[in-house]
């Protein structure tokens, strides 16, 4: 089960261990609960959006056969095999909630409110993680060249040019949260 929870996530993974990391090192205290605080909003964050997955099954199209597996999946108490289907499966999907711009866009302003105030740190590093890893996801669409399913909601796609501008501006919005982490 952890192999295969591993091999899908890989990357995102290795970017929420980097994230950690750099969190560790600007956040040097003495205190073991700020650390482990750290460590688990970081690897928490990783899996944030996958939760697209479980809401599309319970409340969007709970009679879809995809719908159907996940349910079957969980309720066995099976969530390494639920999250390998989602990963497999994941283009059957169109319109997700969590995947999106949208989302992105309300996680990279709760990450720099979270971020300024004095909030606890599992949320600061909970939120930094998922915007980290939202920012992995759009390059995999952009790879994918299915950058048109990541702003499915505007009517417009953007071009590379202000995509390139939009990916500049969650940079921003990551150096801003860090800097006031």
């Amino acid at each position: 089960m952890r192999t295969k929870i591993i091999s899908i996530y890989k990357i995102p993974l290795l970017l929420s261990l980097t994230l950690t990391i750099v969190l560790l090192a600007l956040k040097l205290q003495a205190n073991a609960l700020a650390f482990a605080y750290i460590i688990l909003g970081g690897f928490a964050g990783t899996f944030l959006l996958d939760l697209d997955y479980i809401v599309y099954a319970y409340f969007l199209e709970p009679t879809a056969d995809f719908s159907k597996t996940i349910k079957g999946f969980l309720s066995h108490f099976d969530p390494a095999n639920a999250l390998a289907f989602s990963h497999f499966n994941k283009h059957n999907i169109e319109e997700k909630t969590l995947n999106s711009v949208l989302f992105q866009i309300v996680l990279g302003a709760a990450a720099i409110l979270v971020c300024i105030s004095s909030a606890n740190l599992l949320a600061k590093a909970f939120l930094l993680s998922a915007f980290v890893n939202s920012a992995y996801r759009l390059s995999e669409f952009y790879f994918d060249d299915k950058t048109s399913d990541w702003f499915w909601m505007l009517k417009a796609k953007p071009d590379k040019k202000a995509l390139g501008l939009y990916v500049a501006g969650l940079v921003a919005v990551l150096i801003f949260s860090l800097r006031f982490f």
